[in-house]
């Protein structure tokens, strides 16, 4: 786990402690051409809450959470006309 990944896994964990809740989602959306890209956030009870997040996050970090225990997929969803539209959903085990 580098750097990045700790401070997510303790945003989470300290969201997941003030809202009584176990699970997150990982969403992405095209939003158009330059200046315009790829937008992506993780959400709890349908709130964006990795405006804390350090910058450059990915969603390999969330995939290195997985690896290590802290996360654990439920569902994932990939547009088959965009492989930007995606949802993830998590339950958050640490």
């Amino acid at each position: 786990m580098n750097d990045r990944q700790a401070i997510i896994r303790d945003l989470i964990a300290a969201v997941m402690k003030a809202r009584k809740s176990d699970e997150i989602v990982y969403q992405s959306e095209w939003l158009g051409y330059i200046p315009f890209g790829v937008y992506h956030w993780v959400e709890c009870q349908g709130e964006d809450v990795s405006g804390d997040f350090p910058f450059g996050w990915s969603l390999e970090d969330l995939a290195g959470l997985e690896q290590m225990g802290f996360l654990k997929t439920l569902e994932a969803y990939e547009n088959p006309d965009d492989s930007f539209d995606r949802e993830i959903r998590y339950r958050v085990c640490g």
